[in-house]
Order: C-alpha cells, then structure tokens, then sequence
C-alpha cells in the first residue's frame, strides 16, 4: 500500500475533473422528467466506501447509483418462455404443430361432451327437485324443460363437430339418422351437417395429387373444374377430362383428414367410454366401435372402387337372370387410396321433386325401385349399401340403350361403406321379417332373441320397423301407413327410452345396427319424395316378397342336401321328402301370391280406374 499511495496522489487531480462531470451529470438526471416519475426505481447514494483510501475522493460520493429492477418471478417467465417456444416450434415444426392441433380438437370434444353430461346430470337429477311427481302442470313443465335440454346439448354438441369438421361430421350425420334412438330435438339439430360441409383449397388438393400421385393434376386431366360439384364429409368431387377427352366425376379426400382421422376415432371412443361412466345406464360403446371398423376402409377409395364393381356385377347377374333392374352404377376408371376418378353421369339428387315432375317420373315407382333394389342386396346378394342417403343417391331420365324397365334410372354413389351379410343371417332376418309382417309374436320373439341377442322383441321390432308396436301387433304394416301422429308417438317413445334402445343396440350383432340405419334412411327417403301411403305399405309388401323367395330357396336347398346324402332312399322317406317340398312350396306360393294381389290392388287404387271404383264399392257392401 505505501508504494501505492505516490501514484494515487498524482492521480489526483484527474479525479476532480471526472467528480465535477459527475456532479453535472447527477443535478441535470435529478431535474429529468423521467427521474421524477421513476424514483421509486434508481436512487444516489451518499455513503463513502469504507475500503476507499482517506487521501482520494470517494467515487461513491458523487456518481449515481441505480437498482436494477427484482428478478422476474417464475410464475410470469415459465409461461413466457413456454408460449414463445410453443410458437417458434409450431411456426418451423410439422409434428409440433400436429401434435398441438390434435390436442387442440381433443379439448373442444372433450369440453363439449363433458359440458353436455354434467348438464344432462344436473338437469335430470337436481334441476326438477321443485316439481311434484304426478302434478299435471307440473309433468308438464317437467317435458318442457327435458326438451330444452336435449335442444341445446345437441345444439352444443353439433357446433363442436361443426368446429372439428372431417370425422365429426360423419358422426353427426350418422347421429342425424338415429331417429330410432335419438329424441327428435338430437336428430333436428344434427341435419344441417348433412349438406353443411367446407371444401377443401384447390391448393391443398394439389398439393395432395404431389404427395401421392407425384404428379400435378394437369398430368391426369386436360381440364379440371376448380369449384366442387358436390361437398360431403370426407370427400368432394370435382368435374373433369382426361386426357383422352372422356368426362369424369374425381372424387378427392379432404387432405386435412389424413393427419387426423387417427387421433379423432381414438378421441371419440374415449368420449363414448367417459359416457359410460357418467351414465352407466347408456351404452353407445358401439357407436366408436362402428367408426373404427368402418372409416378406415371409407378413408380408402380402393376399397370403394372394389365394392363399385362388384355391387354392379351383382346387378349385371340379376340382370341375366331375367331380374329387371333400374340402378346404375358409374363405372371406376382408376382409383388410388385417396383419389377416385369415375365414369361422369347427369341427373339430380333422388328427392328432387321439382326434378321428377319435369321428367314425368312418378313418385310411388321410384319408392317401389328403390325397396326392390335394396331387398336384392339383402336377401339375394347378401352385399348391402349402409348409406342410401339422398345425397348418395341420383336419378335421370332412361337414356337410349339403357335395360332400365320404368323411365329413369336410379344412380347409386358412395359405396364405401358396406355389409357383407352371411347366408344364415339373411335367412334369420328374412324369418324376422316374414314374423312381423304376419304379426306372428311368437316368431318374433323368437327371432330377436336369436338374431338380436334380446328378449325385449316389442322394441326391437319398433327399432327395426320404425312403427309402434300396436301397429305391428295387429298386422297393419301392409295396411296402414305411417302418420304424423305415429311419428310424435315414436319420438316421444324414444325419448323416454334411451336407455332400454341403447342397451338393445349394444347387443345387436354389427351387421344387424347397420341394416337398422339403412332401414331408417330409405324410410326418411320415402318421406322425403312425399311417398303416398301406398307407396309406404307397397315397401313392406315387396321385402315380403323377397324374404318369402329367401325363405323357400333355403328350405329347398336342405330337402335337396337331404335326399343327396341320404344313403338308403326308401318309399316313406321320399313320402316325407315331397310332403315337405310341397308344404314349402305352398306356403311360398301363398305369401307371395297374396302380397302380390296386394301390390296389384294398390297400384289399382292409385290409378283411380273404373275397376277400382266398382271392386271397391262392392267390398263395401260385403264388409
């Protein structure tokens, strides 16, 4: 230190000149604005360090001194920091970003759902403490106030798959047709999902073709029209030529649902099973077990292509074997898992009354059409299109050449979602059916058992029907047709019995749910075109026929296994043989004969025909 003290003295007088700057500097940082306003946050110290020597001026005692501002809490940095990661990665990150968006539609599902069951909780078990049992105004108020719940969970839950989109609009159309299931509110709210679907960007449709086909769409088509003729819920179809110059229709997946229609099937049976658990009572386990099945093959337009083909073979043998025919089938020009291009055809959506009129094409007929088309499916070729809604189903006039019996054609779209039905099912199903048309209870009941796995045969027949008990109790299926006051009685039904329909539901064999939705969409269609009643009852009467023919040809064919491999044909077993062919044979002669009278009395009826007239006037006077 004393050898320090020499040169610290000379520096002396440089100090003063610096502590006079500071001096300077300090009186005009005092008299700033900004000093005023912020002298909670820097501060002069006056102290004179104790470590600076007696003979030099102390620096402390003349330049400014200012507190840096409190570290920043964790609670405000962590989430800071988080959020500008989050959006760096998601900016630079394909899989971060995939993996935020799934989570993101996760959370809107899982909040809508969770929202609409403790709704439906609270609603049902504390809500209505204020209502007496057995009060008249009171059940009353207890009605209203159960059908504003169901308004607006649906209306809730449909703004969800609204906001998701792809899968979830599926799902709702799907929950649109569970009029069987579902009180009437539910199915209301989800219609306009069937025709309210966004298309997808011709950018990303581009984009797809590259990713796929590795070629741009002007490779594939010498026009294109960018603007979809048709939107549905997985895919849209676009307008073109090839190259050849033939017109195609090219049916293009949503590219969005790729990236996540895993996530969204995982997503929703997880919902399903949270559903479970809040309400033990309701079982719709099989609603997510039906999209898992289901959509990976829709999602696949190879398997649409293949079932294209083989549905139009189907109709081509029927066709062969004296079977008259309406439907056409758009022919398959090449297919790959995400694209479809198909033969182009011209005509308009099947309800299209407007349509209908102005080609002279009749109502009733293409109802009558329709009913044989898809009894044919059933009963005969046990290969079934589960998803005959209007918008996947077209008509036009008969054009030149074609086979077509009536004036028009019935063109079927669509067919990714199907059912290949075994020939024990279609027998046990055909025998169910002949049941209920004959108001035969006992077989009813037996056959619900066996098909349906449940003993609650009256409901399973008013599912399967879509018509009150008393009507097919007293063998009216035939003979009267469904009314608005029937449909109020169902829906109310319905609405009161969720829980018996879904536990009924979840037994069912799959194959026997979606026959279910089929029978409710072609029902819905026939209310659509405004069938008349005979159209309605003339439906029944033709599937009649077709389990009566179903029927017979099975029993024909174990008298024939029988006589082929018995080994000794003696003179009582042949006896026995014949008396059991003939009774089959009668019995099928009866059933359809009577239906077939039947068919030919209400297309009499409709033609208001002088026969009519008399023939009904002297049943009149009989009765």
């Amino acid at each position: 230190m004393p050898l320090l003290r020499p040169a610290l003295s000379s520096m002396a007088p440089h100090w003063g000149r610096h502590l006079a700057r500071a001096s300077k500097m300090r009186s005009a940082i005092l008299r700033s604005p900004l000093a005023q306003s912020t002298q909670s946050h820097i501060r002069f110290s006056s102290h004179t360090s104790k470590s600076t020597p007696s003979s030099l001026p102390s620096i402390n005692a003349s330049l400014p001194s200012v507190r840096l501002p409190r570290r920043i809490p964790l609670l405000v940095t962590v989430p800071v920091v988080a959020l500008a990661t989050g959006t760096f990665l998601y900016n630079v990150s394909d899989s971060f970003r995939h993996s935020t968006l799934a989570l993101q539609r996760m959370m809107i599902a899982a909040e809508a759902v969770v929202v609409v069951g403790v709704d439906y909780k609270y609603s049902l078990d504390f809500a209505n403490r204020d209502l007496k049992e057995g009060d008249p105004e009171d059940e009353k108020e207890r009605l209203l106030r159960k059908s504003q719940l169901h308004k607006r969970s649906a209306e809730r839950l449909r703004e969800m798959l609204r906001v998701n989109g792809g899968i979830y609009i599926k799902l709702g159309q799907h929950l649109a047709s569970l009029k069987y299931l579902l009180p009437d509110e539910w199915t209301t709210a989800m219609e306009p999902l069937q025709d309210r679907c966004t298309p997808s960007s011709i950018e990303s449709i581009q984009a797809l073709f590259l990713a796929d086909l590795g070629q741009p769409i002007s490779s594939y088509f010498s026009s294109f029209d960018l603007e979809p003729i048709g939107v549905a819920s997985l895919a849209q179809v676009h307008r073109a030529k090839l190259l050849n110059g033939q017109e195609v229709a090219v049916k293009i997946q949503h590219p969005a649902l790729r990236e996540f229609s895993t996530i969204d099937i995982k997503t929703v049976a997880a919902l399903t099973r949270f559903v479970a658990y809040v309400f033990p009572e309701f079982e719709f386990s099989w609603l997510s077990e039906e999209m898992q099945v289901s959509l990976p093959k829709e999602l696949n337009f190879s398997f649409e292509a293949a079932n294209s083909v083989r549905v139009n073979a189907n109709f081509d043998s029927a066709r062969a074997e004296g079977s008259k025919s309406t439907i056409k089938v758009p022919d398959v020009v090449w297919a790959k898992n995400r694209v479809l291009v198909m033969e182009f055809m011209v005509g308009s959506r099947i309800d299209d009354l407007d349509y209908l009129k102005l080609h002279n094409i009749k109502v009733s007929e293409v109802s009558n059409e329709m009913a044989r088309t898809f009894s044919q499916m059933i009963y005969k070729d046990g290969f079934v299109h589960c998803d005959p809604h209007p918008g996947n189903v077209m008509i036009r006039p008969t054009p030149v050449g074609s086979s077509s019996p009536r004036n028009f054609e019935i063109i079927l779209l669509d067919h990714g979602l199907y059912r290949e039905l075994t020939p024990e099912f279609r027998l046990d199903y055909a025998h169910l059916w002949t049941a209920i048309i004959s108001s035969d209870e006992k077989e009813i009941k037996y056959r619900a058992l066996k098909l349906g796995g449940t003993d609650a045969y009256q409901l399973f027949s008013c599912i399967l029907t879509g018509r009150d008990w008393s009507v097919v109790q007293d063998a009216q299926l035939t003979k009267k047709a469904r009314n608005k006051d029937e449909m109020v009685k169902i829906a109310d039904g319905a609405g009161n019995r969720i829980a018996e329909i879904a536990d009924i539901l979840a037994k069912v064999p799959r194959d026997l749910l979606l026959l279910f939705k089929t029978n409710d969409l072609l029902r819905a269609l026939d209310e659509d075109l405004g069938a008349d009643d005979g159209s309605q009852m003339r439906t029944f009467a033709v599937m009649g026929q077709y389990c009566a023919e179903a029927i017979y040809k099975a029993d024909r064919a174990q008298i024939r296994k029988a006589l082929a491999t018995t080994q000794q044909v003696s003179v009582s077993f042949l006896t026995r043989t014949l008396r059991s062919w003939f009774k089959v044979y009668c019995a099928f002669l009866y059933t359809t004969a009577s239906l077939d009278l039947f068919v030919w009395w209400i297309d009499l009826s409709q033609s208001d025909s002088l026969l009519y007239v008399v023939l009904a006037k002297i049943g009149a006077l009989i009765c």
